[in-house]
């Protein structure tokens, strides 16, 4: 049998991470780049929340190709991934507070956003929230554990204070490839940790990175 995922197989949080079901909300510039990163790294299964069609502007600077104009992103996202040997299940409707531990804001709005933190936090088997917020050249993810909810929770704050930047300017494929892959990272590193029953790697709260002055921070 041919075995695809010979040269990683053996790493320690693959075998493990088929228990582990991840719900993704956000199939655009963030999840669509992500949901290849973690379908090539991971067995977990895959769910995927996004009720958006495919624009044209979307093909620039997401995973999408030019015949999935006006389809569902998750239909588009699902017919990609076969493609590379990636199997999800989607879930077409918007988030309604589905109870898996594992949870990836990927979502371009503070108000679903806080939305998505206030039903993961209600539940007693949470285990990790992840938040990705992404510009052209800039991206930010919070990583949230239990006892973690109270720091999180103060860097929230209402869309009326989001800067707008250029509508030409918004989004750049190499940053959603970065942050896609950068959190899966932290999921990787999480689930080490978890089967290893002890912190061989770093989860940290907050990582970001800036294109233009080339910088990289982490606490």
């Amino acid at each position: 049998m041919l075995r695809y995922d010979d040269r990683f197989k053996d790493a320690p949080w693959y075998t493990n991470s088929k228990n582990d079901s991840i719900i993704i909300v956000g199939a655009g510039g963030i999840g669509s780049n992500l949901t290849y990163c973690l379908g090539k790294s991971t067995l977990s299964p895959i769910y995927i929340i996004d009720s958006d069609k495919v624009e044209a502007a979307n093909v620039g600077c997401q995973f999408f190709n030019t015949d999935q104009v006006d389809q569902t992103k998750v239909s588009a996202v699902h017919e990609t991934m076969k493609k590379h040997n990636i199997f999800i299940k989607t879930i077409v409707s918007k988030y309604a507070g589905e109870n898996l531990p594992i949870i990836i804001s990927a979502v371009d709005n503070m108000k679903t956003r806080k939305q998505i933190f206030d039903v993961w936090r209600s539940k007693d088997s949470r285990e990790l929230l992840l938040d990705g917020r992404l510009r052209a050249n800039y991206y930010e993810v919070y990583a949230v554990v239990p006892g973690k909810e109270e720091e999180y929770e103060k860097t929230l704050f209402s869309d009326s204070e989001v800067a707008e930047g250029p509508c030409t300017f918004k989004q750049t494929a190499y940053f959603g490839m970065l942050i896609g892959a950068r959190i899966t990272q932290i999921i990787v590193n999480y689930l080490t940790n978890k089967y290893a029953e002890e912190p061989l790697c770093n989860v940290p709260f907050k990582v970001s990175e800036f294109g233009e002055p080339f910088s990289f921070e982490i606490s």
